[in-house]
C-alpha cells in the first residue's frame, strides 16, 4: 500500500496564495536596467524553480508505505544465584547450582547453534537480575551462588524490560523454584509471568533440587508465642509449631531454654541460654507441622532471651531453622484479677460494660484480668480451684447473681477477701440484692446491708423499688470523694487529654466530673443500708443523693461496692482517659498498690523479631505513680549493637509509627525513634533515659532480635509446583515444565526449527527535509544572486 499525504504547514488556501504572490513578483522588471529576453528568461526560470520548491517544502508531501522485515528473535535464560542452590540434592546428589552449570556446559554446543540466528541472553539472579557474557555457547557463570533472596518475579519483570527492544520468542528459568524475597523485591512471579503470556511468550522451567516431605529431611520451629510481659513467680506458656518434614514416625527432642539473670544487665555480657523445660515430640505419621507447648515459671523481675529449639539429626542440610527466639519482660508485683461476668438471662452474653473495662484495664501492663462468663448453663459453676489456688489480688463482680457459682465458691471468695485479697461488685439487674446476695457469704463483706426482699428472677421486669432510672449523674461525695484515689481521675489536673478527640481543655477535678456522660441506670442504695465502717465516694445527683461508690474493709481486704454499670459512656463520649484512670485506680486501691510513689519509664516495640535490614520502630514515655504520662520527660535514646557499638536514635515527640500498640500511642507525651541498621545477626539493645530538666526520671531497656537464619537456607526445599504452574500461565504459547535434563533437548529443537520471524512495518519517504532538497535550494538562491550581480542588478 502506497499513499501520498499533505501536511501543510499552514493552512491549504493560505499557501496557495502566498505561492500565487511569489509568481506574480516574479514578472516585475527594474527600470533602471535593460536586459535582453534571454536573460530575463533565465533569471525568471531560477526564480520559479525557487519558489516551486518552497510550494513543495510549505506542503511537506510525505509518501507512506508498508513492508515487511525479518526479525532476529531473541532467548533468555534466567538462572537463580541464590543460596538456597548451594543445597546438594540435585542430579547426582550435587549442589544444585553444580547441576546446573554441568548442564548448561554440556548445552553450549546447542546454545552456540541457536546464536547463529538467535540472540542468546543470560542473567543470574537474586535479589537482582544480573546479565552474564554468552561466548560460544558457554555461559560465564559466577564461581557460587552467593545470593541472600530470591525474586523470581522482580527478577523476570526486570528482565523483560531489559529485552523490550527485541522481540523475545522463549524464556528458560533455571531454579530451585521457590521465591525467598521481601519487599520491595517481593513481586509474585505469577503477575511477571501473565505479561509473558500476554505477549505469547513460551516460559520453560527447569527446577532444580528436591521438593518439602519424604524427599527431604528437615527439622524447624515455626511460630514463636508467647507474652511479652509476665510476672515473676507466674507460668509462662511459650508455644510453637514443629515442622518435620522427612521425619515421619520418629521421635524427636524439643526444648525450652531460658537467659540466666546475667543476661539482663549488660549488653556485651549475655546471660547463658539453661534449658527449664523440654519434651518430646511425635512427628506422626505424615511428618508435618506438629503444635508444641512449653512452661516455666520466672522467679525474678528482668528482660530474658527465650529461644524454642529442636534438636538436629542425622540427615539434616540445614540447621539454621531448628530454632527460634524472642525476649519476655518479667515484672514484679503484677496484680492478678479475676473478672467474672454474669449475663441478664440464662445462655445469654455478657454486656458492653465489661468489654471496656477490660480494655482500660489492658493499658496497664501491670495488671493481668481473667476474665470468666458465668451464663448459667449450668448453675453453680465451681471457682473453688480458681480463687484459692491462684489467689487472684482482686475480685471484680460485674452482674453475677448468686445462682453463678456454688455455696463453696463464694465461701472461698470471701475469705479470699478477708485474707488481703480485693472486691468489686458492679450494679446489675443480678448484684446486690436483687442478684440474692443476702443468701451468700457476700453479705458480710459487702460495705452494704442487703434487704431481705430485694431479689428479682431472671426474666422479671425491673424493679424501680431496687434500681434507679437513668440517667444518673456521677458526682464526688463530700468529704471524701475528690480526695479519694479511685476518684482522681483527672490528667495534669484533671480532664481529658488536650489532644483527646473533644479538644476540651484540662479541668479542675470537680470539673471533669460534671462533664462526665451520665450513667444508664444503677442499684439502688440507700443511706441507711449504708454499714458503719463504710465511705461513701461518690453519689447520684438526685434529691436524696443516693450513693454509687461505697468503699469498706473486711478483714485484710478492701471491697469497693460500685451501683453502676455503664460506665462505657465516659470513653464513647471522649473521655477515654477518665475511664482508664477510673478503672485502673480502683484496682490498685483494691490491691493496696495506691501508696506506690515511684513512677517508671517505659519502651514498646513493634516486634521483638525482626527480619535482617529492616527498621525497628519504637515507643517510649515516662508517668508518675498514677499513671499520667509527664509532658515535660525528655528523652535520650541509645542502641548497643550485637558487637557492642552505640548508636545514638533521636526521638520524636507524638509521631508515633502506626506499627506500634495502641498504648504507645495514647497521647501527645509519648514519643518515638526508628532505627535502621539492623544489617548484623544478633540481639541488639535500646537503653532509654527519661529526665525532667535536670533531674533523671529513670532508665529502661529492652531488646530486640536480628536472627541469624539465613532466608535461602531457612526453608531451602524446592516447590516444582510453583515453577509447573508458571509454565502452564504460558502453555498456550508453547510453555512446558520440563525436567533439568531434558534442557539440551529442548535447546536441539529449538536450534534446529529457528522460527522466520517477520514484520510488516509502515515506511515514510519524505524529500522536503533532506540535505539534497535544501542543498538545491540554496544552489538556485546562490545562481540567481550570482546571475544578478553579473548583469549589473545588484
Amino acid at each position: 500500500m502506497t499513499e501520498l499525504r499533505f501536511q501543510p504547514v499552514v493552512s491549504l488556501p493560505l499557501v496557495l496564495v502566498i505561492a500565487a504572490v511569489l509568481i506574480a513578483l516574479l514578472w516585475v522588471r527594474p527600470r533602471h536596467v535593460q536586459l535582453g529576453i534571454g536573460k530575463w528568461a533565465v533569471l525568471i526560470g531560477l526564480r520559479l524553480l525557487v519558489v516551486l520548491l518552497a510550494l513543495f517544502a510549505m506542503l511537506r508531501p510525505t509518501f507512506v508505505y508498508t513492508k515487511v522485515e525479518p526479525v532476529k528473535a531473541s532467548l533468555v535464560l534466567l538462572m537463580d544465584g541464590s543460596r538456597s542452590m548451594q543445597v546438594a540434592d540435585s542430579l547426582g546428589d550435587k549442589p544444585r547450582w553444580d547441576a546446573m552449570r554441568m548442564l548448561l556446559d554440556a548445552a553450549a554446543g546447542d546454545l552456540a547453534k541457536l546464536g547463529a540466528r538467535w540472540d542468546v541472553s543470560a542473567y543470574a539472579f537474586d535479589t537482582d537480575a544480573r546479565k552474564l557474557e554468552v561466548r560460544d555457547g558457554k555461559v560465564t557463570l559466577p564461581a557460587a551462588a552467593e545470593g541472600e533472596q530470591s525474586a523470581l518475579g522482580a527478577a523476570m519483570a526486570d528482565t523483560l524490560d531489559r529485552e523490550s527492544g527485541g522481540r523475545v520468542l522463549g524464556v528458560l528459568l533455571l531454579s530451585d523454584g521457590a521465591q525467598r524475597a521481601v519487599a520491595p523485591h517481593d513481586l509474585p512471579p505469577q503477575l511477571a509471568v501473565r505479561r509473558l503470556a500476554a505477549e505469547n511468550i513460551p516460559l520453560y522451567t527447569f527446577t532444580f533440587g528436591k521438593s518439602g516431605g519424604s524427599e527431604r529431611a528437615d527439622l524447624a520451629i515455626d511460630d514463636l508465642v508467647t507474652n511479652e510481659t509476665v510476672f515473676a513467680e507466674t507460668p509462662v506458656e511459650v508455644r510453637g509449631r514443629l515442622s518435620a518434614e522427612g521425619y515421619a514416625n520418629q521421635r524427636v527432642k524439643v526444648q525450652l531454654l531460658w537467659e540466666t539473670a546475667d543476661g539482663s544487665h549488660s549488653a556485651t555480657r549475655r546471660g547463658e541460654m539453661k534449658v527449664v523445660d523440654a519434651t518430646q515430640v511425635d512427628t506422626g505419621v505424615e511428618g508435618g507441622s506438629v503444635p508444641v507447648a512449653l512452661h516455666h515459671t520466672p522467679t525474678s523481675a528482668g528482660e530474658y532471651k527465650v529461644t524454642l529449639r529442636v534438636e538436629p539429626h542425622e540427615g539434616e542440610l540445614v540447621t539454621t531453622n531448628n530454632e527460634v527466639s524472642t525476649f519476655v519482660t518479667v515484672r514484679a508485683g503484677g496484680i492478678n484479677v479475676l473478672y467474672l461476668v454474669g449475663t441478664k438471662r440464662v445462655g445469654g452474653g455478657p454486656g458492653q460494660e465489661q468489654r471496656f473495662v477490660r480494655a482500660a484495664l489492658a493499658q496497664s501492663p501491670d495488671i493481668v484480668v481473667e476474665r470468666r462468663l458465668i451464663n448459667y448453663e449450668p448453675p453453680e459453676a465451681d471457682l473453688v480451684d480458681a480463687i484459692r489456688d491462684a489467689k487472684p489480688d482482686v475480685i471484680i463482680l460485674d452482674d453475677v447473681d448468686a445462682r453463678g457459682l456454688n455455696a463453696a465458691s463464694w465461701k472461698a471468695m470471701a475469705e479470699r477477701v478477708r485474707a488481703g485479697a480485693g472486691l468489686m461488685m458492679l450494679g446489675g439487674y443480678h448484684s446486690f440484692g436483687p442478684g440474692g446476695h443476702r443468701e451468700t457469704p457476700l453479705t458480710d463483706v459487702l460495705p452494704v446491708n442487703l434487704g431481705p426482699a430485694q431479689r428479682q428472677g431472671f426474666g422479671e421486669p425491673l424493679r424501680e423499688d431496687v434500681h434507679l432510672p437513668g440517667p444518673v449523674r456521677m458526682r464526688p461525695a463530700a468529704p471524701l470523694g475528690t480526695r479519694h484515689p479511685v476518684m482522681r481521675v483527672d490528667v495534669a489536673a484533671g480532664g481529658p487529654p488536650a489532644d483527646s478527640p473533644t479538644g476540651r481543655p484540662p479541668v479542675a477535678t470537680d470539673a471533669i466530673w460534671e462533664q462526665l456522660p451520665a450513667l444508664d441506670g444503677a442499684n439502688r442504695i440507700g443511706r441507711s443500708e449504708l454499714k458503719p465502717n463504710a465511705q461513701v465516694l461518690a453519689e447520684a445527683d438526685d434529691a436524696a443523693r443516693h450513693p454509687l461508690l461505697v468503699a469498706g474493709q473486711s478483714g485484710d481486704g478492701r471491697v469497693l461496692a460500685f451501683a453502676g454499670d455503664s460506665t462505657w459512656r465516659w470513653p464513647m463520649g471522649g473521655f477515654g482517659e477518665a475511664h482508664r484512670r477510673f478503672w485502673r485506680q480502683a484496682v490498685l486501691w483494691l490491691a493496696k498498690k495506691d501508696e506506690q510513689t515511684e513512677g517508671r519509664v517505659w519502651i514498646r516495640l513493634a516486634g521483638r523479631r525482626v527480619m535482617r535490614g529492616t527498621r525497628v520502630d519504637f515507643g517510649m514515655g515516662a508517668e508518675d505513680a498514677q499513671g499520667a504520662p509527664i509532658e515535660t520527660a525528655q528523652f535520650e535514646v541509645k542502641v548497643t549493637t550485637p558487637d557492642g557499638a552505640d548508636e545514638v536514635v533521636r526521638p520524636t515527640r507524638g509521631a508515633v509509627s502506626p506499627r506500634l500498640p495502641t498504648e504507645s500511642r495514647r497521647d501527645s507525651a509519648t514519643w518515638a525513634a526508628t532505627f535502621r541498621e539492623t544489617a548484623k545477626p544478633g540481639d541488639y539493645r535500646i537503653t532509654v533515659t527519661a529526665k525532667d530538666g535536670a533531674n533523671v526520671l529513670g532508665t529502661a531497656e529492652a531488646r530486640f532480635l536480628v536472627p541469624d537464619q539465613d532466608l535461602e537456607l531457612d526453608r531451602p526445599a524446592a516447590e516444582p509446583s510453583l515453577m509447573a504452574q508458571l509454565a502452564e500461565m504460558t502453555k498456550s504459547a508453547g510453555g512446558a515444565a520440563l525436567a533439568p535434563e531434558e534442557l539440551p533437548d529442548l535447546l536441539k529443537r529449538l536450534a534446529d526449527k529457528p522460527p522466520e520471524l517477520k514484520e510488516e512495518v509502515v515506511a515514510k519517504i519524505t524529500y522536503w527535509d533532506t540535505w539534497p532538497f535544501f542543498l538545491t535550494l540554496v544552489g538556485l538562491l546562490g545562481v540567481e544572486w550570482f546571475l544578478r550581480k553579473q548583469w549589473g542588478l545588484v
